[in-house]
């Protein structure tokens, strides 16, 4: 199998930054990694392409498994790259903030992902550093207010971690990223939102003062639910809270060590990236 798309709008500029073939993605030196599977089948590197700051993702070996796993769930037998191109087309579709996809491509066992950089936005942990009470007070409110349309739009975000959603400085229009794992479906089980409520409020602990809105922030996401899918509504609401508080109780070692991994991989963007801008 070999598969190698463009966006239309972009192409050119990748022309003429020598990025026309397959080959020519897969071995881009210009290419600065910033996270790498111990095991080396994957790497995200960031790459510059004229003006544009791009994120290059690389399968080197795509296992058998991931490749039946995606075509059990009907994406094709693919790796991560194109399923996650499948997702962000897909998101962007339904009126989501996500990275716009620029290329990918499929060849054998191997795979890569090239998504433009989103300008202007911070990590939510970043953010959330320097917000103030005004602005704390308004992301309390449109956070579990997007999740809920996220959901109610049939999106299914298994790793939905805080350092994959990123805020807006400017409007704190949220996005979120890292799809590679992500699902539409025609309707999110309440299993799977308790999982991502958790998630998201367990790689939040640190940050004091929105932890003390958690209980103010399920009861806005449950608020929310009510108005775009009244008919899943589920009573009484101590059952979901509680569900969330138990599965963010049993996750937060696991949670723990993958923040640390992800703060590894930041040495680079926080000095070439996130130094730079306002927040």
């Amino acid at each position: 199998m070999e598969l190698l798309w463009l966006d239309p709008n972009y192409a050119a500029l990748l022309y003429e930054s020598g990025l026309r073939q397959f080959e020519d993605f897969m071995n881009a030196h210009r290419a600065r990694v910033i996270r790498r599977r111990q095991n080396g089948t994957r790497s995200v590197a960031l790459l510059r392409i004229g003006p544009l700051t791009t994120y290059l993702k690389r399968e080197h070996r795509i296992a058998y498994k991931e490749r039946f796993r995606n075509w059990w769930d009907g994406y094709g037998a693919v790796g991560k790259s194109l399923r996650e191109w499948r997702l962000l087309r897909k998101a962007l579709q339904a009126g989501f903030c996500v990275p716009r996809p620029l290329a990918c491509g499929q060849q054998g066992r191997r795979a890569f992902l090239l998504t433009l950089e989103l300008e202007d936005f911070v990590p939510l942990d970043k953010y959330l550093a320097g917000a103030s009470a005004k602005e704390l007070k308004l992301l309390s409110s449109r956070l579990p207010r997007w999740l809920a349309r996220w959901h109610a739009a049939g999106f299914m975000h298994p790793d939905l971690y805080a350092w994959h959603v990123f805020i807006r400085v400017t409007d704190q229009e949220i996005a979120v990223l890292d799809l590679a794992r992500a699902d539409q479906v025609e309707e999110v089980p309440w299993p799977e939102r308790w999982r991502e409520l958790a998630l998201l409020g367990v790689s939040l602990r640190e940050q004091e003062e929105l932890v003390a809105s958690w209980e103010q922030i399920l009861d806005s996401y449950l608020n929310a639910v009510s108005a775009l899918e009244a008919r899943l509504v589920l009573e009484p609401r101590s059952l979901v809270k509680g569900a969330v508080y138990r599965r963010m109780q049993r996750w937060t070692k696991w949670v723990a060590r993958r923040q640390q991994e992800e703060e590894e991989c930041r040495v680079v963007l926080d000095r070439e990236l996130y130094a730079r801008k306002p927040r």
